[in-house]
C-alpha cells in the first residue's frame, strides 16, 4: 500500500508522520481520520483555503487541480510550488510527502475590516429578533459556500462564540463573526431585509458578485 509522509512546518525537526494511502483517499479526510490537525474552515466544501498543504514529493500521484481550487488558492495568495487544497487532492496509487504549512498569525480587526460586512437598520432589527429567540445564539456568522447555479451562495448562522480564526466586527450593536476564508468573497457586503411578496428576505449586496442567478440565491465571483 501507498505510504503519505506528513511533515509539520509547527513542529520543525519532528520526524514525518506515515500514514497508509489508498487509491480515491481524499487528503483532508486521510489526515483527520489519524488526528492530525490541519484547518477546515468551511467543512471542506471549497469556500475557503485553509486546509492548504504543499506537496513534497509525489504530486504526480494527486488528481489535477480544478480550475475552482487554484482560484481559491490564488484568491489566498497561495503561490508556493506544489501547494493544494487537501480537500480537493484525490490520491491516485502512489506514495507522496505533504508538509502542513504553519497557519500565520491571525491579526486583529483593520479599519478597513471593520467594514468588511454592513448591516443596514431592517438588517440589524431582523438579527436581533432571530438571536432574541435563540437562548445559544449570540453571535451572527456569515460566510460564502459553493453552491447554487451560479458558483457561490451566503450562508448564515447563529453560534454562541465566533470560531476560533473568524473576523468579528460589529455593525449596529450586531456583532458578525466572518470566517477568514470567505473575506475575499464578501468584502464590502452590505445585509439589507427586503420585502417579497408577504415575505422578507435577506438581501445581499456585493461588490465581489459578477452575476447572480435567476433564483438570487447563488453568485458568481
Amino acid at each position: 500500500m501507498a505510504k503519505l509522509e506528513v511533515l509539520l512546518d509547527e513542529e520543525p525537526g519532528r520526524d514525518a508522520i506515515r500514514l497508509p494511502l489508498a487509491a480515491g483517499d481524499v487528503l483532508l479526510e486521510r489526515l483527520l481520520e489519524h488526528g492530525i490537525e490541519v484547518g477546515h474552515d468551511c467543512g471542506g466544501r471549497l469556500a475557503c483555503a485553509s486546509c492548504r498543504v504543499v506537496v513534497r514529493e509525489g504530486v504526480e500521484s494527486l488528481n489535477a487541480i480544478s480550475e475552482d481550487e487554484q482560484d481559491m488558492l490564488d484568491r489566498a495568495s497561495a503561490s508556493e510550488p506544489g501547494s493544494r487544497l487537501a480537500c480537493q487532492a484525490v490520491a491516485g496509487s502512489g506514495s507522496m510527502m505533504i508538509e502542513i504549512p504553519r497557519a500565520p498569525a491571525l491579526p486583529p480587526a483593520t479599519s478597513a475590516e471593520a467594514t468588511v460586512v454592513t448591516l443596514t437598520e431592517r438588517a440589524a432589527q431582523h438579527f436581533a429578533t432571530q438571536l432574541a429567540k435563540r437562548n445559544s445564539g449570540l453571535t451572527v456568522r456569515l460566510g460564502v459556500q459553493p453552491s447554487g447555479c451560479s458558483g457561490y451562495s451566503y450562508r448564515v448562522d447563529y453560534a454562541e462564540t465566533p470560531g476560533a480564526d473568524d473576523l468579528v466586527v460589529d455593525t449596529r450593536g450586531i456583532r458578525v463573526a466572518i470566517d477568514r476564508g470567505s473575506l475575499p468573497l464578501i468584502q464590502g457586503t452590505t445585509v439589507d431585509v427586503v420585502k417579497h411578496g408577504l415575505q422578507r428576505r435577506l438581501r445581499f449586496d456585493n461588490p465581489n458578485a459578477r452575476d447572480y442567478c435567476g433564483c438570487g440565491t447563488s453568485f458568481a465571483a
